[in-house]
C-alpha cells in the first residue's frame, strides 16, 4: 500500500472519529459538549494536516515521475520516502488513537455522571412528590385539629353555659325559698298578732256582759239611788271598748306591709333564661371583654328608708331598656393591649401581676378612651355603665345587702373581712368569686369600679326611666362597688362613692358596658 493510500485511510478514519466525537458531544452536557467539540476540531485540524501532507506527496510522485532517473534510484528514493512517511502517519496514528481513548473514557464517565445526575434528579422529584404529599397531608390533620378544637371549645362553652345556668337556678331557688320562708315567718306572726287581738277582744266581751249583768242587778236593787254609779261604771265599759277596739286597729295597722313591699309589689323579676355571655371581634384581631347581654326590666334602686344612708335614698323603682355589661372588671390584659396600640404609658400593677387581674391606677378620662377604642375596633358602641346600670346587675333580682343574702359570708369576695387569700392585701384575678344570677362577677370588693354618671348628693327627684341620670355635678364621677381593703362598713350593692376624674389608685378600676 502506498504512502498516499496509508494516509487517505487514516484520513477517513479520523473522519468517522471526528463525527462520533460530534455525535458524543450532542448528548453531553452543555459543558463537556463544548469540550469534546474542542478536542474534534483539533482531530479536525490533524486531518487537515493529514491532507496537506498527502497532496504534498501526491506533488512529490508528480515530480518525480517528470524527472529522468534510473528505476533503482526511483524504487530506493520512493523506498525511503514511504519509510519515512509511514513513521510519521504511525506516530501520528498512535497519538490519535491515544487522544480517541483518552476520549472515550472520558465520555464513559460524562455517561456515568449523567446517569447518577438523572437518578437523583429522579429521587428528588419523587422526594418532591412525598414532600408535596406530606404537607397536604399535614394540612388536612391541622384542618381536623382545628375542627376538633373548636368542637371542644364549643362543647366546653355549651358545658360551662349549662353549669352556670344550673348554678343561676339553684341560686334563684334558694332566693325564693328564702323568699318562701320569710313570707310563711310574717304569716305566723301575724296569725300570733290575730290571735292575741281575738283573746282581747273576748276578754273585752265578757267582761262587758259582766258589766251588763251587775248592771242588771243594781237596777233591780234600786235603780234611782245607784243612777251616779251606774253612768260611771257605763263610761268605764266604753272605754274599755275603745281601748280594745284601738289595740284591734293598730294591730291590724302593724301587720299591714311597709311601702317598700309595694314597690317590690310593682317590680317584676328579670327572667334569668333570656340572658346570654358573648364577646366581640376585634379589627386588629382577637376578641374584646366577655359580655353579658341583660333584658330590660324594673328593679329597686337604692336603700330602705330605715338605713342611715342618706345618700342612697329614696329607694325608688327604675325601669331600663336593655344593655350588655362586662362580665369581669377590665382586665391588665384587656387594657394593655389597648394601650399598645395607642401609644398610652401602661397602668401600674403595684408588683401584683397583670394578665387576668383587674386593671387599677386608671382614671376615668383612660376608661372613657378604652371603651371608645373598643368601639373603633369592634364596630359596637362600648362605653362606661351608668350608676343606675351598674346596681341593677349587680342587685341581680335581689333587694338584701348582698346579692347572695344579709351576710357577709366565707370566701365570697376579696375584701377586709371576707375570708379571702388576697383580703386587705391585694386584689384578686378576675373571677375568683361565684357571680351573681346574672353571671357577673366581682360587685361586691375587690376593685372600686368608674361609671359615666355625675354625682348627685341622693336620689330625690330621680327619673324612674331612662339608662342614666343626667345633670349633676360633673367634676365628680359616681363610683361604685367596693374594694379588696373596704371595711364591712362600706360593703353592700347599693354603696355610692365619688371621686375627680383625674383620680387614680391601686383600688380603683373599671367595667364597659355596651349599647344594644
Amino acid at each position: 500500500m502506498s504512502s498516499i493510500t496509508q494516509a487517505k485511510a487514516e484520513a477517513q478514519k479520523l473522519i468517522k472519529q471526528y463525527n462520533k466525537l460530534q455525535a458524543e458531544a450532542k448528548n453531553a452536557d452543555t459543558i463537556e459538549a463544548g469540550r469534546k467539540a474542542a478536542e474534534a476540531e483539533k482531530l479536525v485540524a490533524q486531518i487537515s494536516s493529514l491532507q496537506a501532507a498527502i497532496a504534498k506527496l501526491q506533488a512529490k510522485d508528480r515530480e518525480k515521475t517528470t524527472v529522468t532517473a534510473s528505476p533503482e534510484e526511483i524504487g530506493t528514493n520512493n523506498l525511503r520516502a514511504i519509510e519515512s512517511e509511514k513513521a510519521i502517519l504511525e506516530s501520528r496514528i498512535e497519538r490519535i488513537e491515544s487522544a480517541q481513548k483518552k476520549t472515550r473514557e472520558q465520555i464513559d464517565q460524562l455517561n456515568r455522571a449523567k446517569r447518577e445526575l438523572m437518578r437523583l434528579r429522579s429521587e428528588a422529584e419523587q422526594n418532591k412528590e412525598r414532600r408535596t404529599n406530606d404537607e397536604k397531608l399535614l394540612q388536612k390533620l391541622s384542618k381536623l385539629i382545628d375542627q376538633k378544637e373548636s368542637e371542644q371549645g364549643r362543647l366546653k362553652q355549651e358545658v360551662e353555659l349549662i353549669r352556670q345556668q344550673a348554678q343561676k337556678d339553684a341560686e334563684l331557688l334558694k332566693v325564693q325559698r328564702d323568699a318562701a320562708r320569710a313570707m310563711m315567718e310574717r304569716q305566723k306572726q301575724l296569725e300570733l298578732e290575730k290571735s292575741h287581738v281575738a283573746r282581747k277582744k273576748t276578754f273585752a266581751t265578757w267582761f262587758f256582759a259582766l258589766f251588763g249583768i251587775g248592771i242588771g242587778v243594781a237596777a233591780i236593787a234600786g235603780l234611782a239611788l245607784f243612777t251616779p254609779v251606774f253612768d260611771d261604771l257605763l263610761g268605764k265599759g266604753q272605754q274599755v271598748l275603745q281601748t280594745t277596739e284601738t289595740q284591734q286597729t293598730t294591730a291590724q295597722s302593724e301587720t299591714k306591709e311597709p311601702e317598700t313591699k309595694n314597690l317590690e309589689e310593682q317590680v317584676d323579676p328579670i327572667d334569668i333564661k333570656s340572658i346570654y355571655e358573648y364577646r366581640d371581634a376585634l379589627s386588629k384581631g382577637g376578641y374584646g371583654p366577655v359580655m353579658v347581654h341583660l333584658p330590660g326590666g324594673s328593679y329597686l334602686m337604692g336603700s330602705k328608708d330605715s338605713l342611715p344612708y342618706s345618700d342612697e335614698r329614696s329607694q325608688h323603682k327604675v325601669t331600663l331598656q336593655a344593655f350588655s355589661i362586662g362580665k369581669y372588671e377590665v382586665t391588665f390584659e384587656e387594657y394593655d393591649l389597648f394601650a399598645n396600640e395607642t401609644g398610652r404609658k401602661l397602668p401600674d400593677d403595684q408588683g401584683w401581676g397583670r394578665d387576668n387581674r383587674p386593671v387599677i391606677n386608671v382614671t376615668w378620662d383612660d376608661a372613657v378612651e378604652y371603651s371608645r377604642w373598643l368601639t373603633e375596633q369592634s364596630g359596637f358602641q362600648y362605653r362606661l355603665p351608668s350608676e343606675r346600670e351598674w346596681e341593677f346587675a349587680a342587685a341581680a333580682n335581689t333587694t338584701t345587702t348582698y346579692w347572695w343574702g344579709y351576710d357577709i359570708a366565707q370566701n365570697m369576695a376579696n375584701c377586709a373581712i371576707c375570708g379571702s387569700q388576697w383580703d386587705g392585701r391585694q386584689t384578686a384575678p378576675v373571677g375568683s368569686f361565684r357571680a351573681n344570677a346574672f353571671g357577673v362577677h366581682d360587685t361586691i370588693g375587690n376593685i372600686l369600679e368608674w361609671t359615666s354618671t355625675c354625682f348627685h348628693a341622693s336620689y330625690k327627684d330621680s327619673p324612674n326611666y331612662g339608662q342614666n341620670w343626667e345633670g349633676g355635678d360633673c367634676s365628680k364621677k359616681m363610683v361604685r362597688s367596693s374594694a379588696y381593703r373596704t371595711p364591712e362598713s362600706g360593703l353592700r350593692t347599693t354603696k355610692r362613692n365619688k371621686y375627680t376624674p383625674k383620680t387614680k389608685m391601686d383600688s380603683l378600676g373599671f367595667r364597659v358596658a355596651r349599647v344594644e
